[in-house]
């Protein structure tokens, strides 16, 4: 017989099946969860039953009406007003909120375009409770409580999920901002690095058709998410993955973070920006505006000298951070984000052509590149898998019942 404590396990573990299966297959039935999931036909009636009780899944019209044999199947899929999750994007000139309920469905955003640079961090913590409240009051009773919010920011988070240790668009540091906002809110509060959520935007998908993966931002900085075996990597102790801030050159051109030579300080936008201008390599614009870059990206089409070689040169810093990447744990596909991806056409050659110049036998060179530009909509995306993620392993954990067979 099962121990208590196995028992649990194998009930956690088949309710995880069945949840993760909705976020898959959006509405489904008893016998396709079932075939799915490995359960058997009645273990995965019995779950589906609980969990419907329990307020985690719907019941929704029959579907397979067509079936010449017995009554249509019901309908399931997993109940919006369960519980809803809210994110807050911290970047370059703004605040945004969003708030979703447990199908993942959005239910409300607003942003508010504020320059951060000059806040203390009082004042920050202070606009941040003010826009997330702001976003809390659109919401209703029936869309469910409040159970997890996922604020990023561009910048170092630390390994516990609470502080933000620094960023290029804040003055202080160390600020705690998940104690304020969890009693603004009630809510787990989880404060990461943009960057380093973005690999969860393919959670549920297969765009990438790999479970490892790279995210490489481009844009008012240079900033990088691993997906690893299945799972976003995180540092212990920070988030960690600071491609950016990699060293490219010793002592070479001044980067955001205070440092010289980092990747960043070569193909971040005001990099590519002061390169094309003839600006000094010490200086750089708090940000340059997408449209400049946008037309700076013309002109280096148009065959501009110092334009192509400013992209050229961002290219090749890029490409050899990813050759000592992949000799350090094998090539993997890389997904382009940010205003910088919508110049790969300018960058490629040149980051393919130093992959293969760093690389072991110029292993790497032709791994898979993927282009997504809509960073906002990547960012919060991702973020609000991240959030309802970690809602499905608590209902896993805390729904009851009796223990469901496993699965074979």
């Amino acid at each position: 017989m099962l121990s208590k404590a196995d028992a649990e396990a194998v009930r956690a573990q088949n309710r995880r099946l069945v949840i993760d299966h909705f976020r898959h297959q959006p509405v489904s039935t008893r016998r396709r969860m079932s075939a799915v999931t490995g359960l058997s036909l009645s273990a995965a009636s019995s779950i589906a039953s609980d969990l419907v009780r329990v307020g985690i899944l719907s019941e929704s019209e029959p579907v397979d009406r067509q079936r010449s044999r017995g009554r249509p199947e019901v309908g399931l899929h997993l109940r919006g007003a369960a519980a809803s999750v809210a994110v807050l994007k911290i970047s370059v000139g703004e605040i945004a909120v969003s708030l979703a309920d447990y199908q993942g469905q959005v239910l409300a955003a607003l942003r508010r375009d504020v320059d951060l640079s000059a806040l203390s961090a009082d004042a920050f913590v202070a606009l941040a409770r003010s826009v997330l409240s702001d976003g809390l009051e659109t919401l209703s009773p029936h869309h469910g409580p409040l159970r997890q919010v996922v604020a990023t920011v561009q910048g170092v988070t630390d390994g516990a999920e609470r502080r933000i240790i620094w960023s290029p668009i804040l003055k202080p540091r160390g600020i705690d901002l998940a104690t304020p906002l969890e009693a603004l809110t009630g809510a787990r509060v989880r404060v990461l690095n943009d960057c380093g959520v973005m690999p969860e935007r393919f959670r549920w998908g297969n765009e990438i058709g790999s479970p490892d993966f790279a995210v490489l931002f481009i844009g008012f900085g240079v900033g990088m998410g691993l997906r690893l075996s299945g799972r976003t990597f995180r540092g212990a102790q920070s988030s960690a993955v600071e491609f950016g801030h990699l060293n490219h050159i010793p002592g070479g051109d001044l980067c955001r973070c205070g440092n010289r030579g980092c990747i960043e300080a070569y193909a971040g936008d005001y990099a590519i920006w002061r390169a094309a201008k003839g600006a000094s390599p010490s200086l750089f614009e708090k940000r340059v505006p997408d449209a400049a870059m946008k037309d700076l990206a013309d002109a280096a089409r148009e065959g501009e000298t110092a334009a192509v070689l400013a992209f050229e040169r961002a290219g090749e810093a890029i490409g050899y951070g990813l050759g000592r990447l992949f000799t350090l744990m094998d090539p993997l596909p890389v997904v382009f984000i940010g205003s910088g991806a919508e110049a790969m056409d300018l960058l490629e050659v040149s980051i393919r052509r130093a992959i293969k110049a760093s690389a072991i036998d110029g292993i790497g060179a032709d791994t898979p590149f993927v282009v997504m530009s809509d960073v906002d909509k990547v960012t919060l995306e991702a973020s609000t898998t991240l959030a309802l993620a970690a809602l499905d392993e608590a209902f896993s954990t805390a729904a009851s019942g009796p223990v469901e067979e496993a699965a074979e």
